[in-house]
């Protein structure tokens, strides 16, 4: 039986691999830090390798897109595999702090390199008006993988030890490096300002007025989306709810956020990105508002089912936003400064948090997420219009 369009052309190329890579880097984010915790016996080494992971993907955002205009789309997304197979092997077999610090910041700049290879191939392989539904299958293969990479990753790493757990996660990344290496095709973009770093800044003054307004946007998101995944567990603690409670509140909103996740892909393609950009953030500054109003199971299940919403119905919009507004001539730096603007926005949510916990209060911290997410709603409502083509508004299947 043949799959509906675009997911028949990206089955093999992308959705396969992207699978086997979400369980290995999603594995990677519960088996990393307690490596680091093994090998030191110091939580502090352990969340700080988590840090690292994330400055070596904003390191890499941008010379990941300079590479992709190199190397084409396929290169970068095989270089990416390459690295967190290299990053694997490594992990098991070395256990210096030092070594391992520079291999977490190397694994993120792998993910940095895939995440934006694969980006920048689906915007070639399928048209604007398909571009909601494939990023929509993308997101459900990451939720996927973030419930299965932890589970298999902690499972492996108490029967058999981390060095066969690395090695696990190097093998899922051989084998999607393998099909997409059979099954993608070539893309190259063309390329008006060269292959340097130097082009990069010609892409940003060029984009400018895009990145100030339609980038805000999508930092906003970003940071609300990162903000709520801290917000919602400590609350529950400040409200005395055990581990457990809290854990069926997150998964219950899970649940809505993953329901949502392809309706708001195909209402993305058919009525426009503002018809589930501009909803999902005034849903999220209405769930970050009721957290701090909770005291009790039931208002802290209420406001986590609102964020559930409000991520299902932003799912892809970031991505889908950046493809869009991506010139051809230089797409990938585009999409390399893009994805900086929106992973900045990932990490900052939890340590703008965090910040704003330990100089006041948790719950001025959510009302000032909230209050960054009524900019974004406002410069996006008077300063970005429609983004998907207009030619293609309505076409989806």
């Amino acid at each position: 039986m043949r799959l509906p369009s675009p997911h028949d052309q990206l089955l093999k190329s992308i959705y396969i691999p992207s699978l086997l890579m979400a369980i290995s880097n999603q594995g990677m984010m519960l088996v990393l830090p307690l490596y680091a915790l093994h090998i030191t016996g110091d939580p502090a080494y352990a969340a700080l390798m988590m840090g690292l992971r994330g400055v070596g993907i904003l390191l890499l955002d941008v010379p990941a897109g300079v590479l992709a205009a190199r190397f084409g789309d396929k290169g970068i997304s095989i270089g990416g595999l390459a690295c967190n197979i290299g990053v694997m092997l490594s992990l098991a077999v070395w256990s210096d702090p030092w070594i391992v610090a520079l291999l977490a910041m190397a694994q993120g700049g792998g993910a940095a390199a895939w995440f934006l290879g694969r980006q920048s191939y689906m915007t070639d392989a399928c048209p604007p008006s398909a571009w909601g539904r494939a990023i929509a299958v993308v997101a459900g293969i990451n939720r996927g993988g973030a419930l299965l990479g932890p589970l298999a990753g902690g499972i492996v790493a108490e029967w058999l030890g981390y060095a066969p757990t690395f090695l696990a996660g190097a093998s899922l990344s051989a084998v999607a490096a393998v099909v997409m290496l059979a099954n993608a095709k070539r893309v190259r973009p063309a390329v008006a300002d060269g292959t340097r770093l130097a082009s990069i800044g010609h892409t940003i003054f060029a984009q400018r007025r895009v990145f100030a307004t339609a980038g805000l946007v999508g930092l906003a998101i970003q940071l609300m989306r990162a903000a709520r995944q801290l917000l919602v567990p400590l609350f529950g603690t400040l409200i005395g709810l055990d581990a457990a409670t809290i854990g069926v509140v997150y998964s219950l909103s899970a649940v809505l956020d993953m329901a949502l996740s392809y309706p708001a892909g195909v209402a993305m393609d058919r009525l426009g990105r503002r018809w589930t950009g501009i909803p999902c953030m005034l849903v999220f500054i209405v769930g970050l508002c009721a957290l701090p109003l909770a005291h009790g199971l039931y208002g802290l299940l209420a406001a986590a089912l609102v964020l559930g919403l409000g991520n299902g119905l932003s799912t892809g919009i970031v991505m889908v936003m950046g493809m869009d507004l991506a010139p051809a001539d230089n797409r990938n730096q585009f999409l390399g400064v893009w994805r900086l603007i929106g992973d900045v926005g990932g990490v900052g949510g939890p340590l703008l948090t965090g910040l704003l916990t330990g100089a006041a209060s948790l719950g001025l911290a959510s009302f000032a997420v909230a209050g960054i997410g009524a900019v974004g709603v406002a410069v996006f409502m008077l300063l970005v219009p429609e983004t998907q083509p207009a030619a293609e508004l309505g076409s989806a299947d």
